[in-house]
């Protein structure tokens, strides 16, 4: 009984003893405990997603930024200069001269030039044309020389278009012919114009008519320069309706006929009519240099005082195209 007090005795402080340390040791754990816990680290393919997407938004204005927007000027500006600029209209037409040389029986010198120009914009047409010619001969029995021919003329036009067709046109000139007893007639008209046909083959014309339907003014003074009185006469004042036409035929590139005709039925008591006409057969010889026949024709019902109406000449000419 002793030895069982006594074991009793030694037990019980230690028992005790191990209760207070599990207290102390259980107040202690409650503080960890309420500290809050570490969150998991995340796994290591979100992270990268996570760094990539950090890394983009960081760097996304940046990239925006270093887009060099100048680079559209150059462009726009390279395409401007390499597209050409369409040619400037450029004038085109003819010289032509033809000489007539008689010797022996007959003696006699003609010359005859013309002149023709063109140039073509958009919607408007302007044109010049000149003719002249002059001859002297002498008479088979001798004596002294006299002059067969002494005529010229110029003439300017603009025609302002209106589609493929019509058009409206101005003209100016003015003419002479000494021997016909005309000192000089001036023309100023205005009128409508109708290309009825135009038909072409390649770079080359191969059929063109074309009729004018105009009213002109003008006055011709007249003088007689040649005969036994010489002197000035009295002039003639020209109030008419023009009708005119040209035509054009095409036998192939090298060889082609036109044809010039005008008709002048004057107002007023006297009745006088002006007819007009010029036709040319040419073939080329080079791209420049053609080789004509041509004819002209003016009738003139009331003429000057001992003239005769009607007026005619062929005429060979080489003509030089710019």
């Amino acid at each position: 009984m002793k030895r069982l007090a006594l074991l009793a005795l030694t037990l019980v402080p230690l028992i005790a003893a191990g209760e207070g340390a599990a207290s102390q040791d259980g107040a202690a754990a409650a503080p960890a405990s309420s500290a809050p816990s570490p969150q998991p680290s995340p796994p290591l393919g979100e992270r990268g997603q996570e760094a990539s997407a950090s890394t983009s938004t960081s760097t996304s204005t940046p990239t925006s930024t270093s887009t060099p927007t100048p680079t559209s000027t150059p462009t726009s500006t390279s395409t401007s200069t390499s597209t050409p600029k369409p040619p400037k209209p450029a004038w085109k037409g003819t010289l032509g001269a033809g000489l007539i040389l008689l010797r022996g029986n007959s003696d006699a010198t003609t010359f005859t030039g013309s002149f023709t120009a063109s140039r073509e914009s958009i919607g408007w047409i302007a044109s010049a044309k000149a003719t002249g010619a002059y001859g002297r001969s002498r008479p088979p029995e001798g004596g002294p020389r006299s002059t067969t021919a002494d005529a010229g003329g110029l003439q300017l036009r603009l025609d302002k278009k209106f589609g493929g067709t019509w058009s409206a046109y101005e003209l100016g000139g003015l003419e002479f012919d000494h021997v016909a007893a005309v000192e000089y007639r001036t023309v100023a008209e205005a009128g409508a114009a109708a290309q009825w046909l135009d038909r072409k083959e390649g770079d080359w014309q191969r059929l063109g008519l074309r009729s004018d339907l105009g009213f002109r003014y003008g006055y011709e003074a007249r003088r007689a320069y040649y005969g036994p009185t010489p002197g000035p006469l009295p002039g003639v004042l020209i109030l008419a309706p023009r009708v005119g036409l040209a035509f054009r035929w095409g036998f192939s590139k090298e060889v082609f006929f036109t044809e010039e005709a005008e008709a002048v039925p004057t107002l007023g008591a006297d009745h006088r009519v002006l007819v007009k006409s010029a036709a040319k057969l040419s073939s080329r010889l080079t791209t420049h240099v053609a080789l004509g026949v041509s004819q002209t024709m003016a009738f003139d019902s009331r003429p000057a005082d001992a003239k005769k109406k009607t007026d005619m000449s062929v005429t060979a000419l080489l003509e030089v195209g710019y």
